[in-house]
This record gives C-alpha cells, sequence and structure tokens, in this order.
C-alpha cells in the first residue's frame, strides 16, 4: 500500500530565497529557525519539449514541499505576502508585472491585451507574419520605416505630403505640393501635360517631339 502524505513525512513550508540561478533555489525557513535548505529546484509548467523560465529573486516569499529530514524536496511556488502585495485587485485581468515598470495585462473583460512600459518590442519570424484586424489598425509613431518592398491592395491616401529619391537607374522624384491625375491628365503648377506642345522656345523642337 503507497504511503499517505502524512506517513511520507513530506511538509509544507514557507520560506524565502536566500540564493538563486535558473531553476534552482535556496531557502531559509522561518519556523525552523531559519534553516537553509540545500539547493532545491523550482516547479514551473513545463521544462522539456517546451520550456518556460524565470529566476527567482533575493527575498522571494516562496512555499516549499521537504522531506522529512528537510533535505530534498521542491520549490512548489511564490507567494505574495503582507509586504509584496498583487499589482491588480481586478479579477478579470491576468498579467506580468516586471521590476522595471514593464507589464503584460490581458483584461477578459474588455477583451484588451496591453504591453506597456518597454523600450523596444523585437518579433522575429522565419516565413510570414500576419496582423489582421476587422476593424483598422493605428500606427501612432513619430517615424515608421519600411527595408523592404512596400504593397498597398487598396487605396493609398496621405495627408502630411510626399518625397521619393533614388528608383530604378537612379531616377528621383520629389513631390511638395499638389499632384492631382484626373481623367488620365497631370497638372503641375497650372501646366497640364496632356495636349501641352513643345516648342523651340522651350528648348525642346516639336519634331524632336515627334521623333
Amino acid at each position: 500500500m503507497d504511503e499517505t502524505f502524512a506517513e511520507s513525512g513530506v511538509t509544507l513550508k514557507f520560506g524565502i530565497v536566500i540564493t538563486s540561478k535558473p531553476g534552482f533555489a535556496r531557502i531559509s525557513l522561518p519556523d525552523t529557525d531559519n534553516m537553509q535548505t540545500m539547493w532545491l529546484p523550482i516547479a514551473y509548467p513545463k521544462t522539456q519539449d517546451d520550456q518556460c523560465y524565470w529566476t527567482y529573486d533575493t527575498g522571494e516569499h516562496v512555499a516549499v514541499l521537504l522531506d522529512a529530514q528537510g533535505e530534498d524536496g521542491v520549490i512548489i511556488g511564490a507567494i505574495f505576502s503582507d509586504e509584496d502585495t498583487p499589482p491588480i485587485s481586478d479579477p478579470n485581468k491576468f498579467g506580468i508585472q516586471f521590476k522595471d515598470g514593464a507589464m503584460l495585462e490581458y483584461d477578459r473583460l474588455t477583451h484588451t491585451l496591453s504591453i506597456t512600459g518597454v523600450s523596444k518590442v523585437i518579433v522575429e519570424a522565419s516565413t510570414t507574419i500576419i496582423l489582421k484586424a476587422d476593424s483598422k489598425v493605428t500606427i501612432d509613431s513619430p517615424e515608421a520605416e519600411c527595408t523592404g518592398n512596400l504593397l498597398v491592395k487598396g487605396l493609398l491616401t496621405y495627408q502630411g505630403g510626399m518625397a521619393g529619391s533614388g528608383g530604378t537607374g537612379g531616377a528621383s522624384a520629389t513631390i511638395a505640393g499638389n499632384v492631382r491625375v484626373t481623367g488620365g491628365d497631370v497638372d503641375v503648377d497650372g501646366v497640364k501635360v496632356k495636349g501641352h506642345h513643345h516648342t523651340e522656345h522651350d528648348g525642346y523642337s516639336t519634331s524632336n517631339a515627334k521623333a
């Protein structure tokens, strides 16, 4: 017959992290005259094919399962206390708050995922990244850069002007002001390209234009 939890001598203890490294920590146990444990493994959600990881901070309040001798066991998790309280009180929110002020939070009531307080975000994919929204995507930044080709399949609208340089054969184009193409014509400072004929006075002969 398998021994019971009580018969095995396994006990639940609460302690403070005194030193740690990825995957392991040593704990001080206040209720046993601050006895210090050996290196104990930290329980994580997954550690084989998929792996999640974090390292406990010195002073972190944790719960520990120890054997009868107090020599072997496992840290089952960190716990909040009167000193370290939850950063939010809304039961509809899931979040991870970091020491530097960065925070990842999901609100299941408003269906909103928020990432705040970070200085840089890096997203890498070996093939394709798809960003999809049923209504609108807004990029609120003083500057945005695309290092490759950009294809716009819908209407392209701009409000602050447009400038360009480079291109095939070293060609360049700069647009300052209005450019209107209506009915197959182009109006540049009041001069219409459609039907406009150059003369010798323009420095371009009509014979050359025909050629």
